[in-house]
């Protein structure tokens, strides 16, 4: 398939995974060598996938995807989606240096300015996304954060405390329900974590997996993505997570300063953001012991 597809005659073939998602690493005659990936995704999607990573290739250290022979990206082939990108190089970690943070906060910037260049659009929203409505469990639909709310409502709604966390909440996802659409939007590979990423020493080398991909408030990335790297991936750094959230954004406006209507907003987001990410949500409540530091420390981020 590979070579009557995309022209390519293989010399080597490893195979990284095999199982519902199929990974193989390919060596060709010449030398090159290349990620073959056939997922269960719609052929249109995988397509869309494959056309904004490659329009980013310049601006990041993204794969480029081979077009096949018949000019497209995206091939359906025993109920899989097939495609073919070059191999990355680097190293995978699992913390943060101060480095590490800046590299990828750059990187993101650069992405989000480019994107709005661009104007490319997905039509589909990402699995940040926010004021979906949780009608379906569907990317658009779902909305992580006011779930991680009621799931928090439903341990410990009757606590004291609980009362003024949800007027809390509910002030913050009220006022920015009501400017959501007049911030900037854009196309995002959706899924912007250390986990999708390579590295050169502290330098992000390489951005892949764009299976996530879709339409994002630009804020809203910028921010999940600060809290998540911030204050729940582990750090060797001396500065504190807010510290370490502070240089993340500095260096992230370096290449998309934020609006004026993001800055005034940005405060409100990080503070559902930081309370009810899902993670955080979870062992707060399988520590029940400890239940009236968790919602007090909830309470504090809030009003912050």
């Amino acid at each position: 398939m590979i070579e009557q597809t995309w022209g390519i005659r293989t010399e080597k073939k490893k195979v990284i995974r095999d199982s519902e998602k199929k990974i193989y690493a390919i060596r060709d005659i010449e030398g090159d060598e290349w990620i073959v990936k056939g997922e269960k995704a719609p052929l249109w999607q995988v397509e869309q996938q494959a056309q904004f990573a490659n329009k980013l290739i310049g601006i990041l250290p993204v794969p480029r995807y081979k077009k096949t022979q018949d000019e497209v990206y995206a091939v359906a082939k025993d109920g899989l989606t097939w495609t073919i990108e070059t191999r990355q190089f680097g190293r995978e970690v699992n913390h943060l240096t101060d480095s590490m943070l800046l590299s990828m906060a750059t990187m993101l910037g650069k992405l989000h300015a480019e994107s709005l260049r661009q104007s490319y659009r997905f039509h589909r929203a990402t699995s940040w996304s926010l004021f979906g409505g949780n009608a379906t469990e569907a990317i658009g639909d779902y909305d992580e954060n006011e779930l991680s709310f009621l799931e928090m409502k439903a341990a410990y709604g009757q606590e004291n405390i609980f009362e003024e966390i949800e007027t809390q909440y509910l002030a913050h996802r009220t006022y920015l329900k009501n400017c959501w659409k007049r911030l900037p939007i854009a196309a995002v590979q959706g899924d912007f974590c250390h986990y999708n990423m390579l590295f050169d020493g502290d330098c992000v080398q390489s951005v892949f997996d764009f299976n996530l991909a879709g339409d994002e408030r630009l804020l809203n990335e910028c921010i999940a993505v600060a809290v998540y790297c911030c204050w729940h991936v582990e750090s060797d750094s001396m500065f504190s997570a807010e510290e370490r959230y502070t240089l993340f954004t500095e260096a992230y406006q370096k290449h998309r300063v934020w609006t004026k209507e993001e800055r005034v907003v940005a405060k409100r987001l990080k503070a559902i953001i930081r309370a009810f990410r899902y993670d955080r949500v979870a062992r707060g409540i399988e520590n029940v012991a400890n239940r009236h530091l968790f919602l007090e420390e909830t309470l504090q981020i809030l009003k912050t």
